[in-house]
Order: C-alpha cells, then structure tokens, then sequence
C-alpha cells in the first residue's frame, strides 16, 4: 500500500482552514493610505492661516541699523573750502508804512434752526378724481 507523504515543494499543499494551530491571516487594511492625505491637508491649511494671521503686517518693519563692517569705511576726501560770501547789499530804508486793510463785511447771521417735527403728521390729500 501507498502512503501519500507531506511534500511541502509541491505546488498542491493548501493550509487546512480548520487547523488550530496556523493563524489566520490578517485582515486586509482598506482605506489605503487617506489618513495621510488627510493629516496633510490639515497641515497645509494650518499653514495658510498663520500665514495671515501672524505673517502680514499692517507696516514693514523700520530698518535696522546696518550691520557693522569689519573694516571702517575711507573718509571722504575733503571739499574745496568754499569762498567768503559777498558782502551783502545794504538793507531798504523802510518808506512810509503801509495803510490798515479795510476793514472785512461782518459775517451773516447764522440760519435759524429748523423747526421741530409736529407731534401729529399733516392729513394725506384727498384722492383725484377718477377720469370719465
């Protein structure tokens, strides 16, 4: 009689569903990765937010002093010294003085205030006749 021998290189051999002692496969993930598109998004509209929140300024920022050089910057080479001013002119004797300026129209009386509302409006007109 022939005894049919475990042959795991075969291309037959099938786990027993039923086995206790295999464990069972794992449960297929789904979603497929959405959580990371997700988590993205969120990040990407937090950034947009402090963006204009904390980013904008109403005004720019006053510049600063510029940062010190390492080695001071030449002088300038001196200007040619400027010639004296002329002697100036001697100053007009005052003629006579000038007249007062007329004197200005007074100002208008300021508009009366308008009167107060009446506490009882006025009675509607009365209704046109109608044509014949």
């Amino acid at each position: 009689m022939l005894i049919d021998t475990f042959h795991p290189t075969e291309d037959t051999f099938m786990a027993n569903p039923n086995d206790p002692y295999t464990t069972p496969t794992p449960p297929p993930k789904s979603g497929g990765g959405s959580t990371g598109w997700l988590i993205a998004l969120v990040v990407v509209i937090l950034a947009i937010v402090a963006y204009y929140v904390f980013g904008t300024s109403g005004e720019a920022p006053a510049p600063g002093e510029p940062p010190a050089a390492t080695t001071p910057a030449p002088a300038p080479a001196p200007a040619e010294p400027t010639p004296a001013p002329a002697e100036p002119a001697p100053a007009p004797a005052p003629a006579e003085p000038a007249p007062a300026p007329a004197p200005a129209e007074p100002a208008p009386a300021p508009a009366p205030a308008p009167a107060p509302a009446p506490a009882e409006p006025a009675p509607a007109p009365a209704p046109a006749p109608a044509p014949q």
